[in-house]
C-alpha cells in the first residue's frame, strides 16, 4: 500500500482508446469598447478507477491578464489565491501528498504565452468544473477593425542549444490529437458593448450568428457550427468613431488592497503626425525565418511580405537580407547595400528562390551577427523580423534586442497559426518597434505598410505625461508602465495612470508630449471624474498592472523578482513569478490510492510538415527539417507564374480571402482561384526609384496595344507617362487597396516631382490617364 505522505505518481499521455477526461470547454467573452473580459469554464470527468492528477495546457496571448482561477469539485467550490510561484507549486504538491483536492494554474517557465492548468487528486467518478477569467485589449487593425484573439493552436516550440539560450530541460511533452474529430466540446460566445453604433461583426474562419439590438449599440454572438480547436478563433468587430481619443476613468475599491483600492486611468491616444516626420535615411534588415516550421503556407506568406516591402522601400536607403535556420545566410554579407536597380534585383532573385529549408529556428546566432555590426553614420538601422515565432529561448533573444534598442529598432512578424506571442511581442517591445500577426488566409499588404511607414517614422524622444487638474494634486498621479511605449503615426496608443491619492479629483486635462526631430508634439485629452466607471473585474486595474510587469520583466525578470511578486500578488494576477493555487479542505475523507496523471490532448489539423533532410530536434522532440530544394523556374511570390498572375481575380485577396466590410457573416470567401491580387503584378514592375517603363508587359496588365498607350502619351519621356498610367489604374482599379500600395505611390509621385513633364501638372497627366484608361 502508498501511505498518505509518500503516494506515487504515474503518467498517462493520450491515446485513442483513452477514455475523454475533458469533456467540455465553454467561453464567453464580452467586449466594451477597446477590452475583452473572458470567462473560460472547463468541465472534467474522472470515469477511471483510480484518483487523477489532470494536466491541461493551452496557449494565451502573452498581454492578457489571468485574474481569476475556480474549480468546483462535486459539492465544493475551491477559490485559488495568487502566491509566489515556487510558494504556490510547493502548497500545491504538498495538497495532493496529503490527500487533498488541489488546483494550480501557472506560466510556463519558458514562454509567457502558455498556461497551464492542473486539477489534483480528482476521485474516481468525480466531476470539476474549472473557470478562470482573464482579460486583454483588442487589437487595431490598419482598416479600423478592432480584433478579439481567443488562441487555440499550441505549437511545439523549437529548443535551441544551451549556448543559444535553450532550456536544459525540454518542456514536457503535450499530447496531440489530429483532425477535426475534437473529444471534447468546445463552445464560444460573445457579447459586444459600445456607446456608438457597432458597424460590423465578423470572423475569418468561423460562421457567426449575430443578433443586433434596435439602436445596434449591443451585438450576441454564437458559432453557426461547431468550434474545433485546431485553429485560433478570431472575431472582428467594427465600431463607429474608433479612432476618438478618449480616458475611461475605472474606480477602485476601498476595501481592496495595493492597486486595486485606486483610481486607475485609460488613456487612448490616436497621434497622427507630418509628411516630413519620416525620412528615407534608414538601414533596412529583413531577418526572414526559413526554418522548417515555416514550410508551406507560412513562407510563401513570409516571400509575398518581403516582396512588398522591397518594391516599397524608398530611394536612399540601405538594406540587406537574413534567411535563418540551424545556420544563417546573408544576401550582402560585406554589409547592406544601397537601394539601386542592381541590389533590388538581387534581393527580387533571392525572394522568389527562397524556401523552408535551413533546419532549426536559431534566431539568436543572426541577430548577433547584426548587433555585432556598426551601424552606418547615415542611417538608422532597422530589423524587420519574420517568423512564426515557436522557439523555448525567447528570453534570451529579448535581452539581446533590449541590450541594443539605444542603435536600432526592431519589428516583428508573426506568421501562421499558434505564432508565439511571448517571443513576437516581447522582441517588438525590447525594440521599441511593433509586432504584427498574420494568420493563413488573412491580408498580409496592410500590415506590411503600415509596419513599414512605423519603421520609416522618426523616433519621438521626450515622451511623457502633464497632467493640469483643477483641484491640483497632479504629482500624485503615476503612469503605468513607468516607460511610455514607443509612439507611431495614426496608431492607438495605450497609456495607463493611477491616482496615488483618493484625495485627487480627476478633472482637467493630460497632455502627451514629446519632440520628432526637433519638432515639438503634443496631444491633449480631457479628464471628466463623471464618466467614471465601477467593474467588479477591475480590468483596467489589471490591464494597467500587466503592463508595468511585463516591463518589469523585460527590464531584468530575475532582478525585479520582488517588485512583479508584490505588484501581482496585489492586483490578483498571474506572472512569470505567481501563480494560482487553491486547496480543498472541506472534502470530509482524503483522496487515496495511487494517483495517475492524465494529459489533455491539444488539437491540430494534420501532422507538421517535415521533409527529408538533416533533422534539428524541437522542444517536444519534433524534428525540423529542410523542404525539398526550391525550383529554380522564375515564379512569383506565391509560386504562381505571371500569366497566372494577370488572370487572377481582381477582388481576391493574396490567398483567395477578402475583408466584407459591414458583414455579418463569416468573412471567408472562396474565389475560383487563390492567386495575388492583380494589383501586385503592377507593383512588381516598378523600378527602385519608383518610375515604371512603357512596355509590353505593363500593356497586357492594361489590356491594351501598347501602341494606343504610346499614340495616347501627352510628354517626350515614355517612363513619366508610364509611370503615371500606373498610378491611375491601381486608383481606379484598385482604389479600395489603396492602403496596401499607399507607399509604391508616394515613392512614384516623389520620383514624377523631379522630372520634366513637359509643362504639365502631375493633376493634368492623371485626368488624361485617367481618360485612356475608361477607354480600355
Amino acid at each position: 500500500m502508498t501511505s498518505m505522505n509518500c503516494r506515487s505518481l504515474a503518467s498517462t499521455s493520450f491515446n485513442k482508446d483513452s477514455p475523454v477526461l475533458l469533456q467540455s470547454v465553454s467561453v464567453d467573452v464580452r467586449i466594451e469598447g477597446f477590452i475583452a473580459n473572458v470567462e473560460s469554464t472547463q468541465i472534467y470527468k474522472n470515469v477511471s478507477k483510480n484518483p487523477i492528477e489532470v494536466r491541461y495546457e493551452f496557449p494565451m496571448d502573452d498581454e492578457s491578464v489571468v485574474y481569476h482561477f475556480e474549480a468546483q469539485i462535486e459539492d465544493r467550490v475551491i477559490i485559488a489565491e495568487c502566491q509566489e510561484k515556487q510558494q504556490a507549486k510547493e502548497t500545491y504538491d504538498d495538497a495532493v501528498r496529503e490527500g487533498y483536492g488541489a488546483v494550480l494554474m501557472q506560466e510556463s517557465n519558458f514562454a509567457s504565452d502558455i498556461f497551464s492548468c492542473l486539477v489534483g487528486n480528482l476521485p474516481p467518478n468525480a466531476k470539476a468544473v474549472v473557470k478562470f477569467g482573464y482579460v486583454t485589449e483588442l487589437s487595431l487593425q490598419p482598416d479600423g477593425i478592432l480584433t478579439f484573439l481567443l488562441p487555440a493552436v499550441l505549437n511545439p516550440r523549437y529548443n535551441p542549444s544551451a549556448q543559444s539560450g535553450g532550456t536544459a530541460t525540454p518542456p514536457d511533452h503535450t499530447p496531440v490529437k489530429i483532425g477535426a474529430k475534437q473529444p471534447y466540446k468546445f463552445e464560444i460566445r460573445a457579447t459586444i458593448i459600445n456607446p456608438g453604433m457597432i458597424t460590423s461583426v465578423s470572423a475569418a474562419k468561423d460562421e457567426l450568428n449575430v443578433k443586433l439590438n434596435e439602436d445596434k449599440t449591443r451585438a450576441e454572438v454564437t458559432l453557426a457550427k461547431r468550434f474545433v480547436a485546431n485553429h485560433d478563433f478570431t472575431l472582428d468587430v467594427s465600431f463607429e468613431e474608433v479612432a476618438k481619443p478618449h480616458i475611461i476613468i475605472e474606480k477602485g475599491e476601498e476595501t481592496k488592497d495595493g492597486i486595486l483600492k485606486k483610481d486607475v486611468l485609460m488613456l487612448n491616444f490616436f497621434p497622427e503626425l507630418k509628411a516630413d516626420d519620416y525620412t528615407s535615411k534608414h538601414e533596412f534588415i529583413f531577418v526572414v525565418d526559413r526554418s522548417g516550421s515555416m514550410l508551406g503556407q507560412r513562407i510563401e506568406m513570409a516571400k509575398e511580405a518581403l516582396l512588398l516591402f522591397l518594391k516599397s522601400l524608398p530611394p536612399g536607403c540601405y538594406f540587406n537580407i537574413i534567411g535563418f535556420g540551424s545556420s544563417f545566410e546573408v544576401l550582402f554579407p560585406e554589409g547592406s547595400r544601397e537601394y539601386a536597380e542592381n541590389s533590388l534585383k538581387a534581393a527580387t532573385d533571392l525572394q522568389q528562390t527562397m524556401g523552408a529549408n535551413l533546419g532549426g529556428t536559431e534566431i539568436l546566432r543572426p541577430l548577433m551577427h547584426i548587433y555585432d555590426r556598426p551601424t552606418l553614420s547615415t542611417h538608422i538601422r532597422q530589423i524587420l523580423l519574420l517568423t512564426d515565432g515557436d522557439v523555448t529561448n525567447a528570453a534570451a533573444i529579448i535581452d539581446l534586442v533590449k541590450k541594443n534598442a539605444n542603435n536600432t529598432r526592431l519589428f516583428s512578424f508573426g506568421i501562421g497559426e499558434g505564432a508565439s506571442t511571448s517571443l513576437v511581442k516581447g522582441i517588438a517591445r525590447a525594440g521599441r518597434g511593433r509586432a504584427e500577426f498574420t494568420k493563413e488566409g488573412d491580408r498580409l499588404q496592410p500590415l506590411v505598410v503600415k509596419t513599414l511607414k512605423a519603421a520609416m517614422q522618426l523616433a519621438v524622444t521626450d515622451l511623457h505625461l502633464e497632467w493640469q487638474l483643477e483641484s491640483g494634486g497632479s504629482s500624485d498621479i503615476v503612469q503605468l508602465p513607468k516607460d511610455l511605449p514607443p509612439l507611431f503615426a495614426g496608431e492607438r496608443l495605450i497609456i495607463y495612470a493611477m491616482a496615488l491619492s483618493d484625495k485627487v479629483v480627476l478633472d482637467g486635462k493630460v497632455h502627451l508630449k514629446g519632440k520628432i526631430g526637433e519638432r515639438p508634439l503634443e496631444f491633449g485629452l480631457d479628464v471628466d471624474s463623471t464618466k467614471s466607471i465601477e467593474d467588479g473585474s477591475f480590468s483596467i486595474h489589471r490591464l494597467a498592472a500587466k503592463a508595468q510587469i511585463k516591463q518589469l520583466q523585460d527590464a531584468g525578470k530575475d532582478e525585479n523578482k520582488a517588485a512583479i511578486v508584490l505588484l501581482s500578488t496585489a492586483a490578483n494576477v498571474i506572472s512569470c513569478h505567481t501563480s494560482m493555487v487553491g486547496v480543498d479542505k472541506h472534502r470530509k475523507e482524503k483522496v487515496s490510492g495511487d494517483l495517475i496523471r492524465k494529459n489533455i490532448p491539444v488539437m491540430r489539423k494534420s501532422k507538421l510538415l517535415m521533409a527529408k533532410g538533416t533533422t534539428h530536434k524541437s522542444a517536444l522532440g519534433c524534428s525540423r527539417a529542410p523542404a525539398t530544394p526550391p525550383s529554380t523556374c522564375r515564379k512569383s511570390s506565391l509560386g504562381l507564374t505571371l500569366d497566372k498572375i494577370r488572370s487572377a481575380p481582381a477582388s481576391s485577396g493574396a490567398f483567395g480571402f477578402q475583408r466584407v466590410p459591414g458583414s455579418f457573416q463569416s468573412e471567408l470567401v472562396a474565389p475560383e482561384s487563390r492567386a495575388e491580387p492583380t494589383y501586385l503584378s503592377v507593383v512588381s514592375l516598378q523600378k527602385f526609384s519608383g518610375e515604371w517603363e512603357l512596355d509590353k508587359i505593363l500593356a497586357e496588365i492594361m489590356k491594351s496595344p501598347i501602341e494606343i498607350l504610346e499614340k495616347a502619351a501627352p510628354v517626350k519621356a515614355q517612363n513619366v507617362w508610364a509611370t503615371v498610367l500606373a498610378l491611375c489604374y491601381l486608383d481606379v482599379k484598385f482604389g479600395d487597396k489603396r492602403d496596401e500600395w499607399e507607399m509604391v505611390d508616394r515613392k512614384a509621385r516623389q520620383w514624377l516631382d523631379l522630372q520634366d513633364r513637359d509643362g504639365h501638372t502631375l493633376d493634368d497627366l492623371m485626368a488624361k490617364a485617367r481618360a485612356v484608361i475608361d477607354q480600355l
